[in-house]
This record gives structure tokens, C-alpha cells and sequence, in this order.
């Protein structure tokens, strides 16, 4: 009989996600491969990526995200250009060498387009992001070696993603395009991410 009421909670805990979510407090985290784009992958390989986030779901179908966001990509081009190229000597495949690392925040809104086991999802917002460069090229003169530049820069975000709902626990997949406000070129690129939500 004093195991029946911890049952009946039991169920309802793992019965609550094939309905509407909760409102409540959310935890998360991912981890994948971070892709390039546009002018960003003439100079960066693809690299790793992290995400952790907190959220506050408000009740079916949206939930507010506080992201931590972290990637690191190695170099093969210059990503830092001096002024005068003409000081650069000609480049070949690795004469550059270096790595580029993201630390960003954002805020985000998700909005579930199901509440079935099987959730797809929107999500997107707007950040603060701190890119970090190292970049060194063989050959150049003593100015143009062992260069670093650390920039901080508004960014946006949007992408889709895909939750299985197990219990008061989610599997995710989730691809994301970022793009931040870098100078002289735009820092874009898609993370590619799966992860656990509880």
C-alpha cells in the first residue's frame, strides 16, 4: 500500500512527455562536428563543438534557452590579413597552421512542432561571441608570425532539431546556422550536434 502512491507518480512522470511538456526547468547538453561556411571555410576545417543549456519551459510548445556554445577548428588559410598582402610570401597547402576557438552565450526560444515521442523542433536567438585566433604561415616575414587576434561580436542563430522523448528525459539531434559579426568577414558556420535533455 506505501508503494502505491510512488508508483502512480512514477507513471505519471514517464506518461508526462507523450503529452504537452511540463513547465518546469530543463537542463541539456551536446556535443558534434562544427562545419564552416561561406567565406569562414576559406580558412578554418571543419572542427569539434559543445553546447550546454538551461531552459525554461513555459508549457507546450515553447520553451526560453541559455546557451554556452564552445568550438575549436584548425586553420589552413590566413584568417588574419595584414593590410599590405603583398608582404605575404606565395602559400602553398600548409604553410599555415594555427587554430581558431569560439566561447559564445545566447538567448533562444524553441518551439516544438509535435508532442508525440518523436518531436521535431525550431529554435534560434541572438548572442555574444568571443573568437580567438592563433595563426602562424611559414615563410613570412617576422610582422606577419605567430599572429593572435581575439575579437568579441554580436551573432544570431537558427536551425531544426529532432527529440525522442524518453520519460522525463529527451535524445536529441540538432543543426543550427550561426553567424557572427567578425571582421573583415563574417564568422558563419553549422554545428551539427546530438545530445541529452532532462
Amino acid at each position: 500500500r506505501l508503494l502505491r502512491p510512488l508508483a502512480a507518480s512514477l507513471a505519471a512522470l514517464v506518461a508526462a512527455p507523450l503529452g504537452a511538456q511540463l513547465p518546469g526547468i530543463g537542463l541539456g547538453g551536446a556535443i558534434g562536428a562544427n562545419l564552416p561556411a561561406e567565406r569562414y571555410a576559406d580558412g578554418a576545417k571543419p572542427g569539434v563543438v559543445g553546447n550546454l543549456f538551461a531552459e525554461l519551459r513555459l508549457g507546450a510548445p515553447l520553451a526560453l534557452r541559455g546557451s554556452l556554445l564552445w568550438s575549436r577548428s584548425d586553420i589552413d588559410n590566413p584568417l588574419i590579413r595584414p593590410a599590405n598582402v603583398d608582404a605575404l610570401p606565395p602559400m602553398s597547402r600548409g604553410d599555415v597552421t594555427g587554430d581558431v576557438n569560439l566561447l559564445g552565450a545566447s538567448a533562444d526560444l524553441r518551439l516544438d512542432l509535435g508532442r508525440s515521442i518523436v518531436r521535431p523542433y525550431v529554435v534560434g536567438g541572438v548572442g555574444v561571441y568571443r573568437r580567438r585566433v592563433a595563426q602562424d604561415i611559414a615563410g613570412a616575414t617576422d610582422e606577419f608570425r605567430s599572429l593572435r587576434r581575439t575579437d568579441t561580436d554580436v551573432g544570431y542563430n537558427g536551425g531544426v532539431g529532432l527529440k525522442l522523448a524518453f520519460g522525463v528525459a529527451s535524445v536529441f539531434a540538432e543543426a543550427r546556422y550561426y553567424s557572427v559579426k567578425t571582421a573583415p568577414d563574417r564568422t558563419n558556420f553549422v554545428p551539427l550536434m546530438v545530445g541529452l535533455s532532462f
